[in-house]
């Protein structure tokens, strides 16, 4: 709770003649003093109840940590579905009793290769973008897309 200092009081005042905030109401800054009592509680609670908040919110759009995170799960999740998808590959051309010349096996490689990297730049751009419509809605209250109305996008 928030303590009055004693100079805002006069000291002729009666417990009747005091508001709630503990103020004269015969002082002739009665007024002043009362909006300016106000405004230092309602700072107070703010410092206390909603600055933890913002601070908490800030370090979340702020952190590169957490957006780093976000991508290198995408790209493992991209590296594990091709490790399955060659392991499945193999899998089936073993039980179909295929074997594939060296030749094949480059060229299969090399794709392979190919599409694991375009999958993997572009699972870490989706998540970069994912990442930054998260901010985007943490600073906007929520709001649709970068807090500009609520219609179809």
């Amino acid at each position: 709770m928030f303590v009055i200092p004693a100079s805002l009081e006069a000291p002729e005042a009666q417990p009747g003649q005091r508001n709630a905030l503990g103020l004269s109401t015969r002082d002739k800054h009665y007024a002043s003093n009362t909006q300016a009592a106000i405004r230092r509680a309602d700072f107070e609670r703010y410092k206390q109840q909603i600055r933890p908040i913002e601070d908490r919110l800030i370090w979340m759009v702020d952190n590169p940590e957490l957006r780093a995170n976000s991508v290198q799960s995408a790209r493992d999740t991209v590296a594990r579905s091709f490790r399955q998808s060659g392991a499945a590959l193999r899998g089936r051309l073993a039980d179909q009793g295929l074997s594939l010349s060296p030749q094949q096996q480059a060229a299969i490689t090399r794709r392979q290769d190919l599409s694991q990297g375009l999958a993997d730049v572009n699972a870490a751009n989706r998540a970069n973008r994912a990442f930054d419509e998260r901010n985007a809605r943490i600073l906007t209250g929520g709001g649709q897309r970068y807090g500009l109305g609520g219609g179809a996008q």
